[in-house]
């Protein structure tokens, strides 16, 4: 068992691997190499090729953040984006096929398809009842490296098989905190903490790991041309102008990291094989006082402070299903499910520590 391979770990929460080996290859996750298909219970949903209340429309997309793609999308269709339903975010980096519904009264068939340099949207048929979370099986992941040698795919297998059989810890990825900017989390718990003080530095001044070199240039000169979110900020001076759905983002982050850090307290104290059962979030006020005591105390937090926020249980190990290598001609293919909720990014980890090279 590793700790804080990957450096991304440190400002994630991330803290233990299952194994302490290692693919020797590095892998950055791209449209190329990196496939998610989203899996949709339609049979609940009541799906009809030709009648229902909500169109469904299949959404392909790659280089594209999720909720841009909406906007992108809500445009061509002339419809406000509060209309436009989704399952989930998916990776920016890498190839995606999701689905987005629509009130069939909203939509005007004839602006379909929309065919973008990165993004394709379709329609599909229709849906009876409006979608929610719990209509969301999974995802499935198709993950490409190239230029292996064949003592890597053993070293794969390997980690895989082990997988299999302990799980690993159900860590909320990387992406949740923003690969770039990993900072989403802070933004969420100063916005708890109503210190717009410690907000506004954090958003506008600090630098963090895998930044772009033009943004940092930006940020060292107090220039926000073209940073959204600053842009929104300074224009507005205040933190509460910001939408509902950004600040549940920024919320729902500082949730996760504290989430993390209860997994890497579970397993120092109790072990590995007590991952697998349910934990509550730490807005779960009576039954997350003792679990999340001493990650308050160093958080600096009181947990009336949490009390906002939702409440919900999450199993602390998960395991990819259906796992399938497949090695032809220098070209590993590793397809796996994963239940709603598990990053893939957990599994990738886990296979090439410091190996993988996160854009």
């Amino acid at each position: 068992m590793l700790v804080y391979p990957h450096p991304l770990d440190y400002v994630a929460g991330i803290k233990y691997t299952l194994t302490d080996y290692k693919v020797n290859r590095t892998y950055t996750p791209t449209p190329d190499t990196f496939h998610v298909e989203e899996i949709v219970d339609f049979e609940k949903l009541g799906y009809n090729t030709e009648k229902g209340e909500y169109a469904v429309i299949r959404l392909e997309k790659k280089n594209l953040e999720t909720l841009k793609a909406l906007i992108i999308l809500a445009r061509a269709l002339d419809i406000p984006v509060e209309n436009l339903y989704i399952l989930g975010l998916k990776d920016k980096h890498a190839y995606t096929v999701s689905y987005v519904f629509i009130r069939k009264t909203l939509l005007d068939y004839s602006k379909l398809p929309v065919v973008k340099s990165n993004l394709k949207a379709e329609f599909t048929g229709y849906v009876r009842v409006k979608p929610s979370i719990k209509h969301h099986i999974g995802n499935k992941f198709t993950i490409i490296v190239d230029n292996v040698e064949e003592i890597h795919v053993e070293g794969f297998k390997n980690i895989v098989k082990q997988v299999e059989v302990f799980g690993l810890p159900s860590y909320y990825g990387y992406q949740r905190f923003g690969f770039h900017r990993c900072n989403s989390h802070l933004l969420g718990k100063y916005f708890l903490l109503q210190r717009e003080d410690l907000f506004a530095d954090e958003l506008l001044a600090r630098l963090h790991l895998y930044e772009d070199l033009a943004v940092v240039i930006k940020r060292l000169l107090r220039n926000y041309k073209g940073l959204h979110y600053e842009s929104i900020y300074l224009k507005n001076t205040s933190m509460g102008y910001y939408s509902e759905r950004y600040y549940s983002l920024l919320q729902n982050a500082y949730l996760s990291y504290l989430f993390n850090l209860l997994l890497n307290t579970i397993i120092e104290k109790f072990g590995w094989n007590s991952l697998d059962q349910e934990y509550p979030s730490p807005g779960c006020l009576n039954n997350a006082i003792k679990l999340y005591n001493d990650i308050f105390e160093r958080e600096f937090v009181k947990l009336a402070e949490l009390k906002p926020t939702r409440c919900y249980y999450r199993r602390g190990l998960f395991r990819p299903l259906n796992n399938n290598i497949e090695f032809s001609n220098s070209v590993l293919r590793y397809e796996f499910l994963l239940e709603r909720g598990m990053y893939a990014t957990i599994v990738l980890r886990e296979i090439f520590k410091d190996n993988l090279v996160l854009n």
